[in-house]
């Protein structure tokens, strides 16, 4: 399972004070006719400039069987080309811009990001169109690219996190598309060389201009790059056509998952739990946040006792919720030799409902408040990273402007909040656990991965 950003940004952000300005200069935000949100954020960034265009498809967007992994797979198809700039030509043009470009895909959207001198903006504003636009791909460059996707399932699959992740997402969600990875099921990307027109229905229903947001930040003239903006993406004119999300059914009980290793590997617990959708028009949250960093962040009385003073885990780590739909807050932990699964699982859920009881230390809440709200603005040290913060914001949540709110609603959250959400989100109901030990000797090998 990968670290979101706001993981990473507090695992790197120190104490901090109990206000922080978050983004350095307030956004323009322009809606073009055809419905793309045009986002600008200036950064004293002198000469350069980031451009990042995030499409909100995902692996929820997933919904017909038989096809999961093809938001990650559109990745790579989108780097094909075009008539105009086939990707050879496109490859040696952004070259010769001295771009750093790239992309990923997550559970909700997909970006596509550059950075580049602000003098090569206008070039690349002029050939990003045209791939979003009018992509443009052979079948037999499409075949190439889904052996492709083969082989990187095959390399990632060797990781113990994925496999974790695949027990861990299947068994927590029974009919949301976030119960398989971003990656996809193996049966799925197998059959993809046979989904050609399915890959061209694709791209037409979901990369449109209402379903997306170019993200602009560094050090640029806004009216030059606005009108670029409705220049070179203003002729973009499809629609989205997305079928709809099924709804997760609620958790009643608490689920259990185990993989058994075909090799060494430490012994490892995804302990997850059900969090609401991130979202900044109400507290929930911003209060889940703050109750999994306070009960399990590195300065909590657990992390200090089972991984400090008693070693009893070797790492513990947690993956905020930040995902559009109800998704999971994570933790794992890697065990040291000699303790139990049960015993760790135990400590998880003793934490989480001593605190649905009242167990809550007002100053503790505070500081921890005042340590995520310090820590998004203190890992904006470059353009890109201020992008890539606002694509998550923004397509999680649909407001360029979330970034702020949701650091202001951080600063709202009391001990009473961090109680209910202990007690009505975290309880043992709506656990979902996967272990991981290596296989005893003799044991059959594992296959490739998981399945629904």
């Amino acid at each position: 399972m990968h670290r979101s950003m706001l993981a990473l940004a507090l695992a790197a952000a120190g104490a901090g004070p109990a206000a922080a300005q978050v983004l350095p200069h307030p956004l323009r935000v322009e809606r073009l006719e055809n419905g793309l949100t045009v986002v600008l954020a200036p950064f004293d960034s002198p000469g350069i400039v980031a451009h990042y265009l995030a499409v909100r498809v995902g692996s929820r967007n997933e919904v017909d069987a038989g096809h999961t992994g093809f938001a990650h797979f559109f990745e790579h198809m989108m780097f094909r080309g075009t008539e105009r700039f086939p990707a050879d030509a496109y490859d040696r043009l952004l070259q010769s811009l001295g771009a750093d470009n790239n992309a990923y895909t997550s559970n909700d959207h997909t970006c596509y990001t550059a950075v580049v001198p602000t003098a090569a903006l206008p070039t690349l504003m002029d050939v990003e169109a045209d791939r979003f636009m009018n992509l443009s791909y052979s079948l037999e460059a499409f075949q190439t690219e889904a052996s492709t996707i083969w082989g990187e399932y095959l390399t990632s699959i060797s990781d113990p996190a994925l496999r974790m992740e695949e027990e861990l997402l299947s068994a927590a969600f029974t009919v949301h598309p976030y119960g398989h990875t971003v990656i996809g099921w193996p049966d799925d990307i197998r059959a993809m060389p046979q989904s050609y027109d399915y890959s061209r229905d694709f791209f037409r229903r979901f990369y449109t201009p209402d379903n997306a947001f170019l993200i602009v930040a560094g050090d640029f003239d806004p009216e030059t790059v606005l009108a670029l903006a409705r220049e070179e993406y203003g002729p973009w004119d499809r629609r989205l056509d997305a079928p709809p999300v099924p709804a997760e059914p609620e958790q009643t009980e608490p689920r259990q998952r185990h993989v058994e290793w075909p090799g060494p590997a430490p012994r490892r617990i995804f302990a997850a739990w059900k969090a609401p959708a991130f979202g900044v028009d109400t507290v929930e949250a911003a209060a889940v946040e703050v109750a999994m960093e306070l009960l399990f962040g590195e300065t909590s009385d657990l992390y200090r006792r089972l991984v400090v003073e008693d070693r009893r885990l070797l790492s513990l780590d947690r993956w905020p919720a930040t995902e559009r739909d109800p998704s999971l807050a994570v933790l794992d932990a890697k065990l040291a030799d000699g303790t139990t699964f049960d015993e760790i699982v135990a400590a998880f859920q003793q934490a989480i409902d001593a605190a649905a009881e009242g167990a809550v230390d007002p100053a503790r809440v505070e500081d921890v408040k005042s340590h995520v709200r310090y820590a998004i603005p203190m890992s904006i040290e470059t353009p890109s990273r201020l992008a890539g913060w606002l694509a998550r914001f923004v397509s999680a949540t649909g407001d360029p402007n979330a970034i702020e709110r949701y650091v202001a609603r951080v600063g709202e959250v009391l001990p009473a909040d961090v109680q209910r959400v202990a007690r009505d989100w975290l309880g043992a109901r709506h656990r979902t656990v996967v272990t991981l030990a290596p296989a005893p000797a003799g044991a059959a090998p594992a296959g490739e991965g998981g399945a629904p």
